[in-house]
């Protein structure tokens, strides 16, 4: 069973193919020494001395063989059946295989192999690292990234500087979530990040441009809004997180808040990054208020 269970992720052929040669290591031994045993045996079968003694040697030395071929057999098939689960692993797009190619032991011819299979699963993480920052969107909310908002305000900066028109920019942060994630982890967490995500899109025009910039902190570029319709806007979001952002602790339900700093072209600066430092520093002049503000004035 223990066999069987270990060639279980291997192509129905192979695993049949080790099986018989499992079967034939250990057991051909056997098979063999019960003829030897019949070549110094005369029929009918005599019980004697003689005869046990030939019939205990050839049996505990068939045994002694077949330990040995199925021994042989475990060292060759075991690591063949790593280093393929490994590699089924790494075609099925999981990158973190370290420990599967650890348990490849017991044949050196493998050694090679399992270097390799080790230098491509650190390649494709790597790669896979750095498509995910060419990525426009955060993979876990399916807003914008901080790549992506922080390009697309510059844009949109120069886009309100040519043909003078106003454009805002919201930086906001869930209230309490660094205790409420550190409490009950990430995967508790991430449903409450992808909740407030669902916020946004209650509320966002097609111009709008939303996104995550970093665990619990998002930012919205807002073109055509000055000061005043930003503050109009975000304040749809602040008042739907508190009706709609809430999760279980226990057996009660908890509310979350957020805090807001906006910014606005060009009062509070001409390019991308004044106005996303502006709003930053706003942002946590609201959380030192109190938490669940908006703020749009502060210097």
């Amino acid at each position: 069973m223990l066999i069987l269970s270990k060639l279980a992720f291997l192509p129905t052929k192979l695993r049949y193919k080790l099986v018989v040669a499992f079967c034939l290591m250990s057991l051909l031994p056997i098979l063999g020494g019960v003829y030897v045993a019949s070549l110094f045996i005369k029929f009918p079968f005599e019980i004697n001395s003689a005869n046990l003694g030939i019939v205990s040697l050839v049996m505990v030395g068939s045994i002694v063989l077949a330990v040995l071929g199925y021994l042989l057999a475990k060292q060759l098939v075991y690591p063949i059946v790593g280093a393929t689960v490994a590699a089924q692993s790494l075609a099925d797009g999981k990158l973190d295989i370290e420990r599967q190619i650890r348990e490849i032991k017991g044949a050196d011819e493998l050694e090679d192999l399992s270097h390799s299979l080790r230098t491509i699963s650190a390649n494709a993480r790597e790669l896979l690292e750095k498509v995910e920052k060419l990525s426009m969107k955060d993979k876990l909310t399916g807003l914008y990234n901080a790549t992506y908002i922080r390009e697309r305000l510059d844009e949109e900066i120069q886009r309100s500087i040519h043909y003078q028109r106003p454009c805002a920019f919201a930086y906001l942060a869930i209230d309490g979530f660094d205790a409420y994630s550190k409490q009950h982890g990430e995967e508790v967490s991430g449903e409450l990040l992808k909740s407030m995500a669902k916020v946004f899109g209650r509320h966002l025009s097609e111009f709008d441009r939303a996104a995550r910039i970093t665990k619990e902190e998002f930012a919205v570029i807002l073109p055509e809004k000055n000061k005043k319709s930003a503050i109009e806007f975000v304040e749809k979001i602040r008042r739907g997180v508190a009706d709609h952002l809430s999760a279980k602790v226990g057996g009660s339900k908890v509310r979350f808040t957020v805090s807001i700093g906006i910014s606005e072209n060009p009062i509070d600066g001409v390019s991308g990054e004044e106005l996303f430092l502006k709003a930053h520093g706003r942002m946590l002049e609201a959380k030192k208020r109190g938490a669940n503000l908006v703020e749009a004035f502060a210097s």
